[in-house]
């Protein structure tokens, strides 16, 4: 018996040592990715999707929904129990940005506006969530070196208009995730 189990689990062992587990990522400087970039004519959209949010030692996980509409963007956060943790509210011209954050505990609201709480990471953010970088593929992921952050780029998401499934960000201690489930244009 134990012969017929170890006959019957040993092609599944090897078949699983051969899968490889991680993929190489393509290191891009800000100046590539830029040359390289189409940069895309995209008024409006609606964006949803999973996010992953670390600072030091605190984290949080929730969803995020953004919709951008004739240069007024509103972001949404909310905690995994679809309670609304912050709202910011976005305007291109003039560059202009505002943060709310119903009553949710202080630290929540300091990790929220360390990525939200700033004009330039969060049309940095939504410049390389619109506009991936032209390498990367199904298999490949790419890495851009922007201003002190690392942007990961990672799988892409069948819509009309090209896009990464996971886009992560990290700078220091701040790690901030998002797993892109929808976008429409």
């Amino acid at each position: 018996m134990k012969i017929v189990l170890i006959l019957f689990l040993l092609p599944i062992i090897i078949g699983c040592a051969n899968i490889q587990q991680s993929k190489n990522d393509i290191p891009l400087n800000y100046s590539e990715y830029k040359e390289r970039l189409e940069i895309p004519k995209i008024k409006n959209f609606h964006l949803s999707g999973k996010i992953f949010l670390y600072v030091k030692e605190k984290g949080l996980s929730g969803r995020m929904r953004w919709v951008s509409m004739n240069g007024h963007d509103a972001v949404e956060i909310y905690d995994p129990f679809n309670s609304i943790i912050a709202k910011v509210s976005l305007t291109e011209s003039p560059r202009k940005i505002s943060f709310e954050s119903p009553s949710h505990s202080k630290e929540t609201k300091n990790v929220i506006k360390h990525i939200f709480g700033s004009s330039d990471n969060i049309f940095i953010l939504k410049k390389f969530l619109l506009s991936p970088p032209s390498e990367l593929s199904e298999n490949q992921s790419v890495s851009i070196d922007f201003d002190d952050w690392i942007i990961k780029f990672s799988g892409i998401l069948d819509t009309n208009h090209r896009v990464s499934k996971i886009v992560e960000y990290n700078k220091g201690n701040i790690t901030f995730k998002i797993f892109i489930n929808q976008l429409e244009i």
